[in-house]
């Protein structure tokens, strides 16, 4: 497919890049991430750019659901969700990943015996798995204890990614050899680690939707601040950091632009002309 415009084209994590969370209240343990949103400059931001000729992307970590209608409200051009693993261009689907069943029962057995909670996410539904016996934390998953209960949801939905949360990573460690060998692990920031399909991010997603697009690499930006936006660096012509980014992701960067709270986005976008 070859582009109706000319022009850049922005891809945008969510967490962190388009939404502020106060940090503090994230480790309340009581937190909404739902509740937030991006601010009026960065709503105002995304129709200049685009009414530039701009084309703008939401590109996140975040399952198909959870990107709420307070995101979708920006008006994007299409969707990477799942760190990669989903690419929507427009209403065309054009990748769908996910991780086989026999690898993801295994590993979910292994957590369980180590007896690590973990959140599976998928484009339907999450489940949550607490062999702790901890309540499911968000009101919309399914919760089971176990590989075995986990049958049934593999019935009616495919899991592209996986997230451990309120652990250090070391905290892993009877696990880590495993999931090393399968998956590529993500610092989200938050006390939040993310489990991906090695080869399945952000980066070779962008790189699906510009081959679909027609455009070229040095036509995109990307802007992100945890470590699944990592290779998006490598996909576009310019990667943007926020300022409030891990210290390896504003390292990588081509240009650090202001914090999330202090609308770095918009500030980024002037700085490169595209606003």
């Amino acid at each position: 497919m070859t582009g109706e415009k000319d022009g850049a084209v922005a891809f945008f994590d969510v967490d962190g890049t388009l939404v502020w969370h106060d940090a503090e209240k994230v480790a309340s343990g009581e937190y909404d991430f739902s509740a937030a949103t991006p601010t009026p400059a960065v709503y105002e931001a995304f129709r200049r750019l685009r009414a530039a000729g701009h084309r703008a992307f939401i590109c996140t970590g975040r399952p198909v659901p959870f990107i709420y209608d307070s995101l979708r409200a920006l008006a994007p051009d299409g969707y990477i969700a799942a760190a990669g693993a989903y690419v929507q261009v427009g209403d065309t689907v054009v990748r769908d990943a996910n991780i086989p069943d026999d690898l993801l029962l295994e590993t979910v057995r292994r957590f369980v015996d180590a007896g690590i909670d973990l959140m599976l996410e998928s484009n339907t539904q999450s489940v949550e798995v607490h062999p702790s016996g901890a309540p499911a934390e968000f009101a919309s998953s399914g919760l089971v204890r176990s590989a075995d209960e986990l049958g049934g949801f593999l019935r009616d939905h495919r899991f592209a990614k996986f997230c451990v949360s309120g652990r250090p990573l070391e905290a892993l460690a009877p696990v880590l050899p495993f999931c090393e060998r399968h998956f590529t692990i993500a610092d989200l920031q938050f006390g939040t680690h993310e489990f991906s399909l090695r080869g399945v991010d952000k980066g070779s997603a962008i790189e699906a939707a510009l081959a679909y697009l027609g455009l070229p690499q040095e036509s995109a930006f990307a802007f992100g601040d945890s470590e699944n936006d990592l290779p998006m660096a490598p996909a576009v012509g310019t990667f943007v950091a926020m300022g409030n980014a891990l210290p390896v992701v504003r390292e990588r960067a081509d240009y650090v632009t202001d914090p999330v709270e202090k609308d770095g986005v918009p500030s980024a976008l002037r700085h490169f002309g595209l606003i």
